[in-house]
């Protein structure tokens, strides 16, 4: 099912193919979610997995835009060298500041995550406000610590800007179209990690 999308032009915008692990990993999405759709959904931008492999490899930070979504990413799959997991949306320097410059937490939190020393994964399940602020950051500075995985669901405002980050250069992983939310986004990060690590569904 999965191997059918190699030729039906969804990658139109990125590379034109799905190597093995990308066809795995989304095999994996549909098997635990049931929705092929999604499935289909899924873009991955050349360089995604290599920086993620790296991420782990080095200690990195996978940082979250929802506490929900940090809480069921599967820390045994982060392996032994310091990769982490963060969010910073609930932090209280992030309430008073987004208070103050009358902007989302989201926003606020990714400021906070990318000041993050190293490799880093943005992970946005569920606010298209911090996809925007990405994209607001890497107009005026390099990025090339930052893979963004974005796959938030809704309507015109997260399709547009799903479709903004597609266009950008940033390394992404990208669930187009109204597809995704927080299940859709913990099963999505479970199973790259769970193929970067060579482990099986349980």
């Amino acid at each position: 099912m999965i191997r059918k999308m190699q030729a039906d032009g969804r990658h139109r915008a990125g590379i034109p193919y799905l190597n093995q692990e990308m066809t795995d990993i989304l095999s994996a999405v549909e098997q635990e979610t049931g929705d092929l759709a999604l499935a289909q959904s899924i873009y991955f931008s050349p360089t995604a997995l290599t920086h993620i492999k790296r991420l782990i490899d080095m200690g990195g930070s996978i940082i979250t835009d929802t506490t929900l979504v940090a809480n069921d990413i599967s820390l045994d799959l982060l392996g032994n060298k310091g990769a982490k997991v963060l969010c910073f949306i609930d932090d209280p320097q992030v309430v008073m500041l987004a208070e103050q410059r009358r902007v989302t937490r989201a926003e606020v939190a990714v400021d906070y995550g990318l000041a993050v020393p190293g490799l880093k994964l943005m992970v946005v399940g569920s606010a298209p406000a911090a996809i925007n602020r990405l994209i607001q950051r890497r107009m005026h500075e390099p990025m090339s610590d930052v893979c963004v995985l974005a796959a938030p669901s809704g309507f015109a405002s997260a399709v547009q800007l799903k479709e903004r980050l597609l266009d950008s250069d940033l390394a992404s992983i990208i669930a187009r179209g109204k597809k995704g939310g927080i299940p859709a986004t913990v099963t999505l990060v479970n199973a790259i990690l769970r193929e970067i690590n060579g482990k099986s569904i349980v």
